[in-house]
């Protein structure tokens, strides 16, 4: 039993954020907010306050697309020739270019291209479909209790820190 209590004393309870809001209630001092144990203040269903007291939270938008149109090409080469079969292949159509070599450089770079160009393919139509998960989960209809008792349909995008939601 002593041994509980020594080790409850080493935690110092009271030191604790949420053991802390219970003893002393809710302040406005904010000045510890970003240090260990204070790293958000939350106002339930009250969300416009945050904007107010100068706080800016990401949207809830949920992105899992790993390319867009401007960056498909380069990374998704970037990817291809990290793999070393792929960059040994490269290299070895790169020397079919020289005279020395005993085969066509064709025989060495179009089976390389055309490996290279089906997982690229592959690749965009995966991520494609990642977008359209995305889309659907983005714009997925939830309830915000907006007091009471009353609930405004929203979609899943708008959603801000404080809102109390709830799933149709």
């Amino acid at each position: 039993m002593a041994r509980v209590r020594r080790r409850l004393e080493k935690l110092k309870l009271s030191t604790l954020y949420s053991f802390a809001l219970c003893a002393k209630g809710s302040t406005e001092d904010h000045s510890k907010i970003g240090t260990t144990g204070f790293s958000r203040v939350v106002y339930v269903n009250d969300p416009d306050r945050h904007e107010e007291e100068g706080f800016r939270y990401p949207r809830n938008e949920v992105s899992t697309t790993k390319y867009s149109l401007v960056t498909f090409v380069p990374k998704s080469l970037f990817e291809q020739f990290r793999r070393v079969a792929n960059f040994y292949f490269l290299v070895s159509g790169i020397l079919t270019l020289t005279p020395l070599a005993p085969y066509s450089a064709v025989s060495a770079l179009l089976p390389l291209s055309v490996v290279i160009t089906a997982t690229m393919l592959k690749e965009g139509v995966e991520d494609w479909r990642r977008k359209q998960q995305d889309i659907e989960l983005n714009n997925r209809i939830v309830k915000v209790h907006r007091g009471n008792g009353s609930f405004e349909e929203t979609k899943w995008k708008y959603i801000k820190i404080g809102d109390v939601i709830k799933r149709l």
